[in-house]
């Protein structure tokens, strides 16, 4: 049988400085189905978990309310055609309380589904997502060979944000991704908690048109962006991809994340570690983190990865046996040339660090905030990721005039960093970096 996954592993330096203490060492790993793989449409299982919440009902566009909108967003998925016997939707409302409008139904049973879209109207009341959650983490959990995906849509703060976020290690342990849209007074470091923990996506849904810079997603367009990530789970050809890292003593794996088509950092709680999905026709790619205490000159293996998956269009699990990352330490040699395409993820992935501790430090330092948003921009700038420099030039500009970044501003430009990346490009390499230089780069 042919391989099902190509796999390349990339380190940014192919050796490092012998007797140097806390070195970083980053490595690229890329995934690609094979074309039998991509070309297996997996059967979808997706639950849209709707906030039915008071607030769900203010009036935004055209004299039609937030869960209008939705509703309309939800029937016109449905009716599209672009769904099959083989995928299934269910409904579910939360505000105080939850429950289930429709269980897992096939997309073609278009009146069941219908009726139940529109009994979103007949609820309201307070905020508690992680109800919702777990009315799909039911629904979801038990279900196997199947691209799964929850759907989150709020409006406001949630009384329950500790249980949601417990409730997100669930999802991601399950190999459920989770895609969080969120519009008006919601906390957008929990969306984004929800999304990254799970290798989902998240997005700022903006009522005002005007707003539209970068990857905010007007309201309007709420129906074609619902649509868009049906389409994603339906390429979703490799799913419950999950990460063997073995590594020796005086080395640790401190963080994993993916980097292309967008960012996502998975938590390291418990081996193996979940780390999503791998797209038909085109690479995913995701960038591991080591720390490497001091090793005399040698050639030596540091760490083992290894991955299982499942093919959910063909039925059946797939492996990537146990792969030495080995590592040659030089006494004296001076820096190794770098990588191109592996530092230009690392500083991708480094631009959402800096812009989430660029909102932290705002109001009490905004011209530390201003100095770490430039930075971002010229890292933005060498990438040349037009749609995140807009969001940066937008909170930039706002901070210096106003020497604040409003609450909305905020989730454009925090979402915007975690929105889509820019492929990188190999090639040769015609510098060499310091470990300084390096620190500085990847914000270790």
């Amino acid at each position: 049988m042919n391989q099902p996954l190509f796999v390349k592993i990339t380190p940014h330096r192919e050796f490092l400085p012998a007797d140097t203490a806390d070195q970083r060492l980053f490595m690229m790993l890329k995934l690609r189905p094979s074309h039998d793989i991509a070309g297996s449409r997996p059967s979808t299982t997706f639950v849209f978990i709707i906030d039915t919440s008071g607030s769900m009902y203010e009036i935004v566009e055209a004299g039609k309310s937030k869960i209008d909108i939705v509703i309309e967003s939800l029937s016109g998925l449905v009716k599209s055609g672009r769904l099959t016997q083989s995928d299934r939707i269910a409904i579910i409302q939360f505000d105080n309380q939850a429950s289930t409008l429709i269980g897992l139904t096939p997309a073609t049973e278009i009146s069941q589904l219908q009726t139940a879209i529109s009994r979103l109207k007949e609820f309201s009341g307070g905020t508690c997502m992680g109800r919702g959650m777990n009315e799909a983490l039911t629904l979801l959990k038990n279900q196997t060979m199947t691209s799964r995906r929850a759907l989150i849509f709020t409006d406001g703060a949630t009384f329950d944000e500790f249980e949601c976020r417990e409730f997100a290690q669930e999802f991601a342990k399950n190999g459920i991704p989770i895609t969080a849209l969120g519009v008006g007074d919601y906390e957008e470091d929990l969306l984004t908690y929800l999304s990254d923990n799970t290798g989902g996506n998240c997005f700022n849904v903006v009522e005002n048109s005007q707003n539209v810079v970068g990857q905010n997603v007007p309201i309007h367009q709420l129906p074609q962006t619902i649509f868009e990530q049906a389409q994603q789970a339906q390429q979703e050809v490799i799913n419950n991809l999950k990460l063997n890292v073995r590594t020796v003593q005086g080395v640790e794996l401190v963080r994993v994340t993916r980097v292309y088509p967008d960012q996502a950092d998975f938590p390291l709680t418990q081996l193996p570690y979940p780390i999503g999905v791998a797209m038909a026709n085109d690479e995913t790619i995701f960038v591991l983190e080591f720390s490497v205490d001091s090793r005399a000159g040698s050639r030596v293996r540091i760490a083992q990865l290894g991955l299982t998956y499942d093919i959910p269009g063909q039925n059946r699990t797939g492996e990537l046996p146990p792969q030495n990352v080995v590592i040659q330490f030089v006494v004296g040699g001076g820096a190794a040339q770098v990588d191109q395409e592996v530092m230009g993820y690392v500083q991708q992935r480094n631009i959402a660090q800096l812009v989430g501790d660029a909102t932290k430090v705002a109001e009490s330092n905004p011209q530390q905030a201003e100095k770490l948003l430039e930075t971002a921009k010229r890292l933005t700038v060498k990438i040349g990721n037009q749609a995140m420099l807009e969001s940066l030039n937008s909170a930039h500009n706002e901070l210096r005039k106003t020497q604040k970044i409003s609450a909305e501003t905020r989730k454009t430009v925090k979402m915007g960093a975690k929105g889509k990346t820019v492929k990188m490009e190999g090639g040769d390499i015609n510098s060499q970096l310091s470990e300084e230089q390096i620190r500085k780069l990847s914000g270790t």
